[in-house]
């Protein structure tokens, strides 16, 4: 019997005494004696001596659950906490310790222990005296050693940290010319981009930009090095022949795990892939939450022989996972019970001050307010947009006698004047609740994530946008029956949600309250820590392709489905071209999946493609028949010139992009709603007020007023809102940016062809225009430096126009102008501090 297993009666009740202060409606357990407290030290001492990872947990649990739970005694614990924390490298949580229960002070201890601390603190100190966890020292240690890495650790590891300490010195040691952050979504540019440009300031690396737009420096350019904050699909647009002008020498990709979902994963593969085909000396990186085989990233890109990876499991903060399920026939009762790694503790039932029968809206709402006690901050989680506005609706009329601050008042003042005044969020922030999801513009996600952290509101009613990175730890996470998309939640995806509860240096623990555990439609919350990973494309073929097959014989319907079968047809084309039949045999069949994959290679071989490569490979997430169907309906046409794109604001400019979305509806087969003509003209007139820089808010009011004027049914503003900017974040600035810019390329092929100059050839570029909602060189200049489209649309109109040669010069025109003088709104001005650096 192991000490764990022996003592697990105290170890037990210390848990349930723990979580019992928790709970809505505490009861009163038996209080933990003195004589239980020094054998719970000794068993936390003598696991925190130990090298297996399940034991250093443990101790961390039990050292952290008797500082919390034994405030009354007058035996003080501090002492030997300082030091079981220094042992387990856990200085965050040490740092709160003394903060919390000694006044910062360093506790009082034995010299023989002293001596241990001390050598501790050496160990894990930088050059810098910066002091480290365990885990990030050997981070640190290997990205100074290894040209490739894959590393696997909790969300609240450090792992960022890292990244910018080893990002600073490699800036500064002028070996980096461009280095490549890659990050899953759009919604964690922003945090990344500021993150690094802080950084850059604080070490005083004046020869470094930071770029979140895929344009490349200039040939004057002053700047040695550039980082760029880019999507995958981003990174694609900088490897295009015209932008790849720079030798990529760092390649870092964040929430690596992505590449194993849907049709996001193949895309992220492709730009990882053509990345390291272009620049093949590239020092590469991958950061995930907690898999199991992180290895298997090296392996996919072919970087065993001169890489290294390694999973670590502690987390500075710990997470309490609590089962909250109904009692039958007492809809006032909840039955509550603790999932650790070893075992379930019934923590028993116990009473509520609501009904747990209410809608699940209305539960969720009341089960996230009555544990929110003082300085608390609590994420509710919502499957959806419509959802996430719904619980804050409720949490709202809970939360009556909140008193909203003055950056509160500001808040909402600028989302009546600047976004719509009938917006939800006018509503719940006025009594402390948010909600916040990807298609929220951008600055006003940037101002509810402000507020949360700052703990002006204790509640955010959130989608899966927190799973993709988005840095907004709380003490509780409300969740019930999860969903990630349209698919229930997997378990990676629950315990990186998981890693968000537990702020680092306010709590040793966070709090994932799961409702209902039993009636989800996936199990999530339960099962192995450590989850295997395998990229999309892989799962597409484990059956052979059988959806790619489905896709040929066009008996798909889902669209998401047509995505995912579209973008693995595309790479099993692009791997075909590279490979001969035995290499793919050899990689995707077997003789249960035969059948169906030689069927697929069949037809991928018959495809009559004579499009040049370079085209082909710029859109690998476009299937290659469709970019040749466009190629053959444009070269088949007498006249093609009345074809090519005009700049948005020259007459016909509108005409004419509109005429380019029929032509790749009808080649790239977008399917319904696009089918109908009154959404094809929502899509044109959306996309023509959205690149010609119309404000959002004069965007969202005319399409309310429009609605409500043509609309029987009198939809709410809020659902208006939301449908407008999911067509803006999906339809336009996903679908049309990956189709125009495939039409851009292959039309000025055909006009070069033809013996158009190679000027007369170009396009206006499009695709930039509607992923960043401008066609102003000034306003796509500071976007590419970081402001978000609201704030660079404002500042447009202070500079001008001017003749810069770097987009960087506008950061010095700004430099010379005083900010006080300038007429913005506090959330530009938090902007552009942050990017100003003053």
């Amino acid at each position: 019997m192991n000490i764990a297993e022996q003592f697990q009666p105290q170890i037990e009740k210390l848990y349930k005494l723990n979580i019992e202060s928790l709970l809505p409606v505490p009861d009163s357990p038996a209080s933990i004696t003195e004589h239980e407290i020094k054998k719970l030290i000794g068993v936390s001492s003598a696991l925190s001596l130990s090298e297996d990872p399940k034991d250093l947990i443990l101790a961390y649990e039990i050292m952290s659950r008797l500082l919390e739970s034994s405030k009354e005694s007058a035996f003080d614990i501090t002492p030997a906490a300082d030091i079981i924390l220094s042992r387990l490298g856990n200085f965050p949580g040490r740092t709160l310790l003394r903060n919390r229960y000694s006044d910062d002070e360093q506790p009082s201890i034995p010299i023989s222990l002293a001596l241990e601390r001390v050598a501790r603190e050496a160990e894990n100190s930088t050059s810098d005296g910066i002091l480290l966890t365990d885990f990030q020292y050997k981070l640190l240690t290997a990205l100074q050693k290894q040209s490739s890495l894959s590393v696997s650790a909790p969300t609240s590891a450090g792992k960022s940290f890292i990244l910018n300490i080893e990002l600073a010195r490699r800036l500064k040691s002028c070996t980096e010319k461009a280095v490549v952050y890659i990050v899953p979504t759009r919604a964690l540019i922003s945090e990344v981009s500021s993150r690094i440009r802080q950084t850059i300031q604080r070490e005083n690396i004046d020869d470094t930009t930071v770029r979140t737009a895929p344009f490349p420096l200039e040939i004057e350019s002053k700047f040695k090095s550039i980082v760029y904050v880019l999507t995958p699909e981003r990174l694609l647009t900088l490897l295009k022949p015209k932008n790849n002008t720079q030798k990529i020498s760092t390649l870092i990709v964040d929430e690596a795990h992505e590449i194993q979902k849907g049709n996001r994963g193949i895309v992220l593969h492709n730009a990882i892939e053509i990345a390291l085909s272009k620049h093949p000396k590239t020092s590469l990186m991958f950061a995930s939450p907690l898999i199991k085989n992180p290895g298997y990233l090296l392996s996919l890109f072919n970087r065993n022989d001169n890489g290294q990876f390694f999973t670590e499991t502690i987390s500075p903060v710990s997470q309490n996972i609590l089962l909250v399920s109904e009692v039958n026939r007492k809809p006032n009762m909840v039955n509550v019970s603790l999932l650790t790694d070893k075992f379930e503790i019934a923590i028993g039932e116990r009473n509520l001050s609501f009904r747990f029968r209410d809608s699940i809206f209305k539960q969720r709402a009341n089960l996230a307010y009555a544990i929110t006690k003082n300085d608390d901050s609590t994420i509710i989680f919502a499957n959806d947009p419509s959802d996430a506005e719904k619980i804050a609706l409720e949490l709202s009329k809970l939360n009556k006698s909140f008193e909203p601050s003055n950056n509160i008042k500001e808040f909402i003042s600028f989302i009546k004047g600047e976004i719509h005044e009938e917006h939800g969020l006018i509503n719940s922030l006025q009594h402390g609740v948010a909600f916040h999801y990807g298609d929220i513009p951008s600055i006003v996600r940037a101002g509810i994530e402000d507020l949360f952290r700052s703990g002006e509101i204790k509640y955010i009613c959130c989608t899966s946008t927190l799973l993709q990175g988005v840095n907004l730890p709380a003490k509780h996470i409300v969740i019930e029956n999860p969903y990630s998309g349209t698919n229930p939640m997997l378990r990676s995806d629950f315990l990186n949600l998981a890693g968000r509860a537990g702020r680092l240096l306010q709590e040793f623990h966070g709090n994932i309250w799961c409702i209902r555990p039993k009636s989800w439609a996936d199990e999530s919350y339960q099962g192995d820590t450590l989850q295997e990973i395998k990229s999309s494309m892989a799962k597409i073929m484990d059956d052979g392709g059988t959806i790619i097959q489905e896709l040929i014989k066009r008996s798909l319907t889902d669209e998401k489905d047509k995505e995912v079968a579209e973008a693995g047809f595309s790479k099993l084309f692009h791997e075909s071209m590279a490979s001969n039949d035995e290499q793919l045999i050899d990689k995707y069949s077997t003789s249960d999946t035969a059948d169906t994959f030689s069927k697929n290679l069949i037809h991928i071989r018959s495809l009559e493609i004579t499009l040049p490569y370079e085209t082909l490979e710029a859109h690998r997430s476009l299937r290659p028949d469709h970019l040749q169907n466009l190629y053959n309906h444009i070269a088949g046409v007498l006249s093609i010139d009345h074809l090519s794109l005009l700049h948005p604001f020259e007459a016909g400019g509108k005409e004419r992009m509109s005429n380019a979305i029929d032509l790749v509806c009808r080649h790239f087969s977008w399917d319904a709603p696009i089918d109908s003509i009154k959404y094809r003209n929502l899509i044109c007139n959306l996309a023509h007020d959205w690149v010609t820089g119309k404000s959002i808010g004069s965007i969202l009011r005319d399409r309310v007023n429009f609605v409500r004027r043509h609309d029987d049914n009198k939809q709410s503003a809020s659902t208006i809102i939301r449908q407008t900017l999911k067509v803006i974040e999906s339809a336009i600035r996903f679908r049309l940016v990956k189709y125009l810019s495939a039409y851009e390329d292959i039309l000025e092929l055909a006009l070069l062809e033809r013996g158009f100059s190679k000027d007369d050839a170009q396009q206006a570029p499009y695709h930039t225009f509607l992923e960043f909602g401008s066609c102003n060189r000034v306003e796509l200049g500071l976007m590419s430096l970081g402001f978000s489209r609201f704030t660079a649309l404002r500042l447009k109109k202070i500079i001008g126009n001017t003749d810069a040669i770097d987009v960087e010069d506008y950061l010095e025109i700004f430099s010379t102008i005083n900010i006080n003088s300038m007429d913005l709104p506090k959330l530009c001005l938090n902007e552009f501090r942050s990017i100003i650096g003053k």
